[in-house]
């Protein structure tokens, strides 16, 4: 299945999920829920808290997170405000992942005293880190097996592919500034090969790199808080342009020990069903399944 084919079977998917799920209207587009229903928290799963989240987070109505099914906006919400209820099944979820490098994710985060897990964060002040509007979809702390302290970068794709740059806006002059926080954190970091800067900066991979550098930037600011980061990036296994985008990217790191991973939803539900706790965590992965795994 091409990306345009997945983007059209994705949407219809939205649509009928809609429609037998939700409500049958919808409001300019047929993956947006009415603006009452996305008031209601239409969107989001209904338990664990998700949708006051989503209202504590962003109490302004805005289209795009409450009332576009198909964007990706509301779907880190979704995916991981229910880890925060169970840390033990949250730590077994991504030992799965990241191959038990996690000996424990515990309540309260290092970098602010605030929650642990973190839906579209970013450390300030951002001249300390990359100086940009760059933020991790969502955001974990945790103590590595070797005690040491790490992050967790996730950044969350559905349909979406890469995006164009906006000529003569700040960051296409930041990414074509040799002095820039990009490339000075990118040297400082030393995880790329030689003579990558070039490529790395293209459409294609630009987001993955800012990802992977908010993260690495946190480990150079905050000397001495955190050892380890790794940057990941979620997505359903249908969208290929992230399968090969990430195949090729991680090629261009110099080693990649927990540093880059690109984790299908696929891979994510699997690990979720074998630790899942409960039947509480098990209607929410059916949930998760029924609403965002495209086999048509």
């Amino acid at each position: 299945m091409t990306n345009s084919q997945f983007k059209k079977a994705a949407r219809q998917h939205q649509v009928n999920f809609r429609q037998n799920n939700i409500e049958k209207e919808y409001n300019t587009y047929v993956t947006w829920l009415t603006d009452e229903s996305g008031k209601k928290g239409g969107n989001f799963y209904d338990g664990f808290s998700i949708f006051s989240s989503v209202a504590k987070r962003y109490p302004k109505f805005s289209e795009n997170l409450y009332s576009d099914m198909l964007r990706s906006q509301h779907i880190p919400f979704n995916l991981f405000i229910p880890l925060k209820s169970d840390l033990t099944f949250c730590k077994n979820v991504f030992n799965d992942l990241l191959g038990g490098c996690i000996k424990s994710i515990e309540s309260k985060a290092i970098i602010d005293n605030g929650d642990n897990i973190k839906i579209e964060f970013a450390p300030s002040p951002k001249e300390k880190y990359l100086n940009d509007r760059t933020s991790f979809d969502t955001y974990i702390e945790y103590t590595h097996t070797d005690n040491s302290k790490g992050i967790i970068g996730i950044e969350v794709k559905y349909t979406e592919k890469e995006y164009k740059l906006t000529p003569d806006s700040t960051e296409d002059k930041a990414i074509n500034n040799p002095t820039s926080k990009y490339f000075t954190v990118s040297e400082k970091a030393n995880i790329y090969r030689p003579n990558l800067f070039d490529e790395l900066k293209t459409d294609i991979y630009r987001q993955i790199w800012r990802n992977q550098l908010l993260g690495e930037s946190i480990l150079l600011t905050d000397n001495g808080k955190f050892k380890h980061s790794v940057s990941l990036v979620f997505f359903p296994q249908g969208n290929d342009h992230f399968i090969h985008t990430s195949e090729k990217y991680i090629a261009m790191l110099s080693e990649n020990e927990n540093k880059f991973l690109a984790i299908t939803y696929e891979r994510f539900l699997s690990a979720c069903l074998k630790y899942c706790p409960n039947e509480q965590y098990k209607n929410w992965i059916d949930y998760l399944t029924k609403r965002y795994i495209v086999t048509d």
